[in-house]
């Protein structure tokens, strides 16, 4: 297997890491699984849906590469557990964990049903948590590990309707940032990644209208999000100009404004499609209905 140009000579690629990934069957945690494959990294790729993870799983083999599919939804106790109990049994440690599930919905908080604000916490912010309590202690015996959460650019630049999502990517901010203090002394680091928008399925998944804005390439996120567990960092900001515009937005409301508009104008339009075709449906059946009387 070929090398990257830079890190030949980094431990990452001569142990060939066991690398975890949560999330692993499309979007962000697919690319970051296929980008990890050029660095000889040994995969555990976790997902919901057995479709899309039998896929990638398909693809990383062709590449050469070990991998350990595992058909499994972190917010379910036995799931977490059954995943540490395989990826011990199969490949004795888990040396990296990304925690990649996610789940964004766009809603008015005032319309928001229960259901939906319980999945949000339990995905983005409770499964991240408790699958950072089941692997922190195999990290803390081995003396060294890497955990990367992934976190969002809205919980730095929150925006409505996705209150509920936005409070969740910070958490996951806040999390990170208080353990990393804790883990250091046992050779664990941790790296918090703020990805902008970018073209997976989830603004399809979250009800957005993503022609009213841009969304950047996520092969690139990948790469970079590969070079991360190679030369971890505290933080990762992507695409990189968001760097400046969040420090601005954050000081300046007006610009955080104007920044955030069409996010929060696609997520309405979005709403306002979502509703007429639905109402138009309601008409086509009801002529029928009429029609038939």
């Amino acid at each position: 297997m070929s090398k990257k140009k830079g890190y030949k000579n980094h431990s990452f690629i001569e142990d060939g890491k066991i690398v975890l990934i949560i999330g692993a069957s499309s979007g962000i945690g697919k690319n970051v699984a296929l980008a990890l494959a050029n660095y000889g990294a040994k995969l555990i790729i976790v997902a919901r849906r057995e479709k899309k993870l039998i896929q990638t799983t398909r693809q990383l083999r062709k590449l050469k590469i070990k991998v350990l599919p595992i058909i499994g939804d972190i917010r379910d106790r036995d799931d977490r557990a059954r995943i540490i109990a395989h990826s011990l049994k199969k490949f004795g440690r888990v040396d990296v964990l990304i925690n990649n599930a996610g789940l964004g919905k766009a809603n008015l908080f005032l319309e928001q049903p229960i259901s939906e604000i319980d999945e949000l916490i339990e995905t983005n912010i409770l499964g991240l948590i408790k699958m950072t309590k089941l692997v922190i202690p195999i990290m803390k015996v081995q003396n060294e590990g890497l955990i990367i959460n992934i976190s969002s650019s809205l919980a730095l630049l929150p925006v409505y309707p996705f209150a509920v999502y936005c409070a969740t990517k910070s958490a996951v901010r806040t999390f990170s940032d208080c353990i990393r203090d804790e883990v250091k002394e046992y050779g664990i680091k941790v790296s918090t990644v703020f990805p902008g928008p970018y073209d997976t399925e989830f603004h399809k998944v979250a009800g957005l209208d993503d022609s009213s804005f841009q969304s950047y390439s996520v092969l690139k996120l990948a790469e970079k999000i590969a070079k991360l567990v190679i030369k971890p960092k505290e933080n990762l900001i992507q695409p990189w100009f968001y760097i400046p515009l969040i420090w601005i937005a954050t000081r300046f409301r007006f610009i955080k404004r104007k920044i955030t508009l069409p996010i929060s104008k696609s997520i309405m339009e979005g709403k306002i499609k979502k509703e007429k075709l639905e109402f138009t449906k309601k008409e086509e059946k009801l002529k029928i209905v009429v029609k038939h009387a």
